[in-house]
């Protein structure tokens, strides 16, 4: 199981990504601060940037379900492992 906020994330102020903990142990309930994306240069990187972050958990998720139905319904072997190696990386199984 992975040690992140979980989601769903999202993008407040174009440049803030804020997720929800239900944490009551550790006095962690309600909205926090996941991340912030620093302005740039660049029209539209900033947001796109933000948007990008907020669906990591999605991301994750969508990306787990994949991997285990390429795994085990369809036996494409060569996906599967792409996809489990950016899980791995998610999720701080590898370096």
């Amino acid at each position: 199981m992975s040690k992140h906020t979980a989601g769903p994330w999202r993008v407040e102020n174009d440049t803030d990504i804020i997720g929800t903990e239900n944490d009551p142990a550790n006095g962690c309930v309600g909205p926090v601060d996941v991340a912030h994306v620093y302005q740039r240069t660049v029209a539209g990187r900033t947001e796109a940037n933000a948007r990008l972050i907020a669906a990591a958990p999605d991301l994750l998720e969508a990306l787990t379900l994949a991997e285990d139905y390429l795994r085990n319904c369809c036996g494409s072997a060569k996906i599967a492992n792409f996809c489990k190696a950016a899980i791995d990386k998610a999720t701080g199984e590898s370096a």
